[in-house]
This record gives structure tokens, C-alpha cells and sequence, in this order.
């Protein structure tokens, strides 16, 4: 019985290590199809992605240009893409860290990153998560707006589902006279949905481009003389006053991008006024507040991404890729 027992127990082991070596053969992983010709997203644009933040429970910058974060009640949560940054209503959160010339010296660029939001309230009494909140900003110590300024607008009362998301930049070239521009995406529908958001600018077309989910969003206004019913997509951008949309004037274009009076810092999850001690020398605004929201994926490019490469990003990172 015992010499058997021991001549089972070797053709069993020969039958496993058989199949073993057949599996590791024969049948080897099936690779996912490429989306757009990219296998990941960080294959998209890889050479201009300049700052990643995944948020997996840190602040850590992936292309280390935005390096020392200091957080201030910064807290994470369950993420679009494993975990997120983590907002909120009632405590004011965010982080302030140093930004290299990778981020201050920005001209084209891209920002693209995972939201999910409740909305804002207007603040008829001030509070933690009520007005504008603040979601980034690339600190000027010396003016009320950074050089480029992220955040949810106050809302519009006719249109109590939509969130109001708006990019301002500030251009300190000396031949712009318009220093101060801006888009507002109208955003329907998505109040506490994660959605994916991305905002580029081009400065050889002047032109500043919104994506909703990787298409081109169907509501931009915000910027000069914008259509009552805002605009699909993209929006002009104009170095002085264009008499209309059309440019009437014939003035130039806003054009490359220079940010002055910049120092080195950026502000997460809050505007530069607001965080404490601010960033500008100046105080807490009533109607401003900290993000109250989540975020995920908080990319940004020295490029402004094309069309099929942020339907492609969006994709693969909706696939955890």
C-alpha cells in the first residue's frame, strides 16, 4: 500500500506540472486593446504631462515639477481611479505646494482631471462650502488672482442642476490689455456623478476648449461677448476688446500665455485668498470657500490636447488604464 501510495502521489505531481507549463505556454495573457493607438493613459502626450496627482492617500506629484505639499485637514475617499482627493462642507481643506518653471512658465496647456460634485450654494451666510470654491490655483503673492485660477462658480438661480466650472488666467504680457480671461463650463445633470473634465488652451489659435466625458462640452459662456445660449466646445480669447464675438475690431488674439508675478506656488482644493494665512497678503472673501467636492487624476499638460487624445485619456482611465 505504501509503494502506491507514493506512485499516486508522482504521476499527480507530473500531471500538474504539466498543465502548469501548458497554461504558461499556450495560454497566455489576452492584452486589451489599444484605445486611440495608447495602451495607458500616461502613454498620451507622456513627453507634455507635467503634473500628475492620483491622490492615492498622498500628495505626491508622479512628474515631480509640484514637490513639498503641505496639507491642511487634507483628507481621501474612494476615487474614480482608486482613492481621490477628499473636500468638504463643513472643514476647510487643501494643500499649498512648490511649483517649478514646468507649471509657473506654462503657455499651451491642458488640465484634465475626475470631479465629483454637489454643487455650490450662494453664500447669503458665509460658510465652508457655500460660493465659489476654490479647486487650484498657481499663487501671484501679489494680486488678488493667481496666474491661472480653477474653481466652481457661484450658481446661476434659473438653473439649480447646473454646475458653473470656470478657468480663469491671467496674462501679464505687455501687449494684452485684456489681462483677465475666463470660460465657464455649464455643466447639466451631474451634480454627485463623477464626470471627467478637461480645459485646454492654445495660445497659436487664441482659443480655450472644454470636454465633458471626452466630447466637446455643449454649454461654454463666461468669456466676451458670449451667446445668451454659450457655445459648443470652444470659446475666443482676445488681447483687448473684440467689439463682438466675431471681432469686429480686429484686435489681436490673447496669445502666448506669460504669467507674471508668480512665486513659486500652487494652492489644491482652494483659491490663494483663502487659504490661512492667504497667499496674496489679503483676507478670506465671503463669497469664496474651499472645494467641497472630490477629485481624481488631476493632470496638466504643456500642451493643449487634441480631440481624439482626450476622448482617449477619458477612456482609458474610465478602464482603470
Amino acid at each position: 500500500m505504501k509503494k502506491l501510495k507514493i506512485s499516486s502521489l508522482f504521476i499527480l505531481s507530473a500531471f500538474l506540472f504539466s498543465c502548469e507549463d501548458s497554461i504558461d505556454k499556450e495560454n497566455l495573457p489576452i492584452p486589451y486593446p489599444a484605445i486611440g493607438g495608447y495602451e495607458n493613459s500616461d502613454d498620451i502626450a507622456s513627453g507634455d504631462l507635467v503634473a500628475k496627482f492620483s491622490f492615492e492617500d498622498n500628495l505626491s506629484d508622479s512628474r515631480n515639477n509640484i514637490t513639498g505639499a503641505v496639507p491642511n485637514n487634507v483628507a481621501y475617499a474612494v476615487g474614480a481611479k482608486g482613492k481621490a482627493y477628499d473636500g468638504s462642507a463643513t472643514q476647510l481643506r487643501y494643500a499649498v505646494a512648490n511649483a517649478n518653471s514646468a507649471i509657473t512658465a506654462l503657455n499651451n496647456f491642458t488640465i484634465s482631471f475626475w470631479m465629483k460634485s454637489a454643487n455650490t450654494v450662494s453664500p447669503s451666510t458665509p460658510g465652508q462650502g457655500k460660493g465659489a470654491q476654490g479647486i487650484f490655483t498657481i499663487v501671484r503673492p501679489t494680486e488678488f488672482w493667481g496666474g491661472i485660477n480653477l474653481y466652481i462658480e457661484n450658481p446661476d438661480t434659473a438653473f439649480p442642476d447646473r454646475i458653473r466650472l470656470k478657468l480663469g488666467v491671467e496674462n501679464g504680457r505687455s501687449a494684452v490689455v485684456w489681462r483677465g480671461q475666463s470660460v465657464i463650463m455649464n455643466i447639466d445633470g451631474q451634480k454627485n456623478k463623477w464626470i471627467h473634465v478637461t480645459m485646454t488652451y492654445d495660445s497659436n489659435t487664441s482659443k480655450v476648449s472644454c470636454y465633458l466625458n471626452g466630447e466637446l462640452a455643449s454649454n461654454l459662456s463666461g468669456f466676451a461677448y458670449a451667446p445668451a445660449t454659450g457655445l459648443i466646445g470652444s470659446a475666443p480669447w482676445f488681447s483687448d476688446d473684440p467689439g463682438s464675438i466675431d471681432n469686429t475690431k480686429n484686435v489681436p488674439g490673447y496669445g502666448v500665455l506669460q504669467m507674471v508675478g508668480t512665486n513659486g506656488k500652487i494652492v489644491i482644493g482652494n483659491h490663494q485668498f483663502e487659504t490661512v494665512p492667504s497667499q496674496n497678503g489679503g483676507g478670506q472673501e465671503d463669497w469664496a470657500t474651499s472645494f467641497a467636492g472630490q477629485l481624481d487624476e488631476f493632470r496638466i499638460y504643456k500642451a493643449a490636447l487634441k480631440p481624439n487624445e482626450v476622448s482617449s485619456l477619458y477612456q482609458l482611465e474610465k478602464n482603470n488604464r
